[in-house]
């Protein structure tokens, strides 16, 4: 592994699929999912890496109206405060171009803040074989999640020849999110690997990549001499995949089987409930909180401090928080943001 890497977490989403708990001022990312209230995402991403990137080498890419809460939870850690979301490629190009002042050849690795591993040493074995790749050789890497089901929900990265005797792998293609029958499909071919958004380059590297296929991304700073405030309004809002990764030749993965979730919905609890030790009879319970139920079954429920009954139910997603309660189809959960956006012109506070 490199003796000089560093950690590049991006923090900067609404996470509005977990509201009520989830808002704009508190994201899930800042939030905690188990039974310690100090352990949140965030939190749990950043220890993830002890041992392997030093504190001092260390950045958050969050909002500008998130970075005091952010820091209070990442102390000791770099802030880079966007003046206002621009997807990930910008937080990426701002990222790079502050590690490459320090050392062109260190080593990134970009990670989401809001994902679980239940086999963290896994992870950690993965990230140091991926990182040593990417020191030796001149390509992009991401890293792939074994699919242990025909998921629809992520995008799928279509993977070719082995390369040499570790666990890399050629990328041909960036797949985006399938319908059933083709995840099927992809499930059963077994050179498909969900695309888990984490990534690993050196700094020099991903920078001549913007080069080639975002130029626009160096012309703006430039033009703007790496002033952050007039720049990053300017620089192009698309996603890392769609604006390098997808046109990339170079791209090769190393496949995590350790786990993994990204924590996308209330039901994605559902597999960590085990971990978290949250499943009870009537489903999962997040947070604490008493629950009596009768002929209830595979609910989600998340209410503190008060005693929720159950008769009947099942499928149902019931959750309480600062003055919003929501009640919903569990089979509904990728259609929350759509309440969250009544909400934002209705009861703006709550959202």
């Amino acid at each position: 592994m490199s003796a000089n890497p560093y950690l590049v977490i991006m923090a900067g989403g609404s996470g509005t699929r977990f509201w009520p708990k989830s808002t704009s001022k508190k994201p899930k990312q800042l939030l905690a999912f188990g039974d310690d209230p100090r352990e949140t995402l965030l939190t749990q991403t950043l220890s993830r890496f002890d041992g392997i990137v030093p504190v001092s080498q260390r950045m958050i890419v969050t909002t500008e109206s998130l970075s005091h809460a952010v820091a209070e939870q990442a102390r000791d850690v770099e802030i880079l405060a966007e003046p206002q979301g621009r997807n990930t490629a910008p937080c990426v190009y701002w990222a790079a171009r502050r590690i490459a002042e320090k050392d062109p050849r260190a080593i990134m690795l970009v990670m989401p803040s809001d994902h679980s591993f239940s086999a963290p040493e896994k992870f950690r074995q993965s990230i140091r074989e991926a990182a040593a790749w990417a020191h030796a050789h001149d390509d992009l890497v991401t890293l792939g999640v074994k699919p242990s089901r025909p998921e629809t929900g992520y995008g799928y990265l279509r993977t070719g020849d082995k390369l040499g005797p570790g666990g890399a792998l050629r990328v041909e293609a960036f797949v985006e999110k399938p319908n059933l029958l083709k995840a099927q499909e992809f499930l059963k071919a077994g050179n498909y690997l969900w695309n888990g958004g984490m990534f690993l380059w050196r700094a020099e590297l991903i920078l001549k990549a913007f080069d080639q296929y975002m130029p626009e991304m160096r012309k703006i700073w430039d033009d703007n001499q790496g002033q952050v405030a007039s720049a990053y309004p300017k620089l192009t809002a698309t996603s890392i995949d769609y604006g390098v990764m997808e046109k990339a030749k170079n791209v090769v993965t190393f496949t995590l089987d350790c786990g993994w979730d990204d924590l996308g919905s209330w039901t994605s609890l559902e597999g960590l409930a085990d971990l978290m030790k949250t499943r009870r009879p009537a489903g999962v319970v997040n947070g604490g909180g008493e629950i009596i139920a009768i002929d209830s079954r595979d609910n989600i429920v998340d209410v503190q401090g008060k005693l929720v009954t159950l008769l009947g139910v099942k499928d149902l997603i019931i959750v309480e928080h600062g003055g919003a309660l929501l009640v919903a189809d569990k089979h509904r959960a990728q259609d929350i943001k759509l309440i969250v956006e009544q909400v934002k012109k209705q009861k703006p506070e709550l959202a």
